[in-house]
């Protein structure tokens, strides 16, 4: 299945709208922690690091966005289902950004795409103490999967 970037790149824009300063060291820590995962390959970044986008396998994409006050991430999986190293990879990345559990991570990832999967619109989030999470799934053309995570 190839990768509609189209829709990656329309959700990063959707999700992380308006720019503001975020804690550079904050953000390069989160990007250095990411960069120890050997799973991930980085395929771009930005002028000053608003935006670097990693790939991981052949569904997966992650964006880690720099634009606002806290760093914040994107998973992107093209295709029906994903996999768990996708569910690795949200837990992984929330726990660096929120200090939750990454269990608690991939729990209510799921739960939320769950939930987008059984909307109309498509779309669901899920907010817990430090922790917010916005899902689009749909099952049409193949399906797809955007988790987006953010602390509070």
């Amino acid at each position: 299945m190839i990768f509609d970037l189209r829709f990656c790149f329309l959700s990063i824009i959707l999700i992380f709208g308006v720019y503001s300063n975020v804690s550079a060291k904050e953000c390069d820590l989160l990007l250095f922690e990411l960069s120890k995962n050997s799973q991930l390959t980085k395929i771009k970044e930005t002028q000053g690091k608003q935006t670097t986008h990693f790939k991981s396998g052949s569904s997966t994409i992650m964006s880690v966005s720099c634009t606002s006050d806290k760093p914040s991430v994107a998973i992107i999986w093209d295709g029906p289902n994903p996999d768990d190293a996708f569910y690795d990879l949200v837990g992984t990345a929330g726990n660096l950004l929120t200090q939750r559990t990454a269990a608690e991570v991939e729990k209510y990832s799921k739960q939320c795409r769950e939930d987008a999967l059984k909307d109309n619109s498509e779309i669901a989030t899920i907010e817990h103490k430090g922790l917010a999470i916005e899902c689009q799934a749909f099952e049409r053309d193949g399906g797809g999967t955007t988790v987006s995570v953010f602390a509070e």
